[in-house]
């Protein structure tokens, strides 16, 4: 399937509130050439090697392209001491799906999708150049069932099938088959409170608060279902009185 074009943006930049360093990579995947500009490996490598934040927040748009580049991305990801986030604030697709499955944390951001197949190419030749060409691509999707696998703890057959199928998750699905951790469903009010407390508070302290603020909503819930038996209790013995 043909994906529309997503226009190239690569920026990196430290947070100024937060020991967190950002970096947005919107459009194709690769060394880029006459026809496209890409983020290849090499951009991203060059953008974090002197980076010293705690977190290094990404922020991905992408349709995918090249797989090696998708590949050493993600590796050099996993490899960072960093704690590393990729958000996928509107399309993760093929080879930037790779790149996701390189962060500690995967989120996706509302109305977002990821999309994960086979490997392809575009090639000309004989029929001995165009066997090669077949293993060449079986092996590299091979490279990639081992990725997901990884992140997903999905069977290799399982994804194996998806591959073939060109498969396409929403949000929650992505969350629900293991490709990403969570999905945004945040009202504005919780908006608000997450952007304070990334604002103000290191990240033991934010994880600190959110505890003590489930806590709360923990002791919110269970005051509000007793208040609820109590109800059904009281209006049992009204009817008693009644009948």
């Amino acid at each position: 399937m043909k994906l529309n074009k997503i226009e190239h943006t690569f920026s990196s930049m430290k947070s100024e509130t937060s020991d967190e360093h950002v970096l947005i990579i919107s459009g194709a995947i690769g060394e880029g050439g006459y026809f496209y500009e890409g983020t290849s490996a090499t951009d991203v490598r060059k953008a974090l090697e002197n980076v010293e934040a705690k977190t290094i927040r990404i922020k991905l748009n992408s349709p995918g392209g090249n797989a090696f580049d998708g590949l050493e991305i993600y590796n050099y990801l996993k490899d960072l001491d960093a704690h590393v986030i990729v958000e996928v604030t509107a399309l993760a697709a093929s080879a930037a799906s790779i790149i996701a499955m390189g962060a500690d944390e995967v989120i996706m951001r509302t109305g977002s999708t990821m999309m994960i197949h086979n490997a392809s190419t575009i090639t000309y030749g004989n029929k001995d150049e165009m066997l090669k060409v077949h293993e060449y691509l079986a092996k590299i999707d091979t490279s990639i069932i081992d990725v997901y696998k990884e992140k997903t703890g999905l069977s290799t057959d399982e994804i194996k099938e998806m591959l073939n199928n060109e498969t396409w998750f929403t949000a929650s699905e992505a969350v629900e088959k293991g490709f990403a951790d969570s999905y945004e469903t945040q009202t504005k009010e919780e908006k608000e409170i997450t952007s304070y407390l990334n604002s103000n508070y290191s990240i033991s302290q934010k994880i600190d608060v959110e505890n003590e603020i489930k806590e709360i909503k923990n002791q919110i819930s269970e005051l509000q279902n007793q208040e609820v038996k109590d109800k059904s209790v009281n209006d049992n013995r009204l009817k008693s009185l009644l009948f």
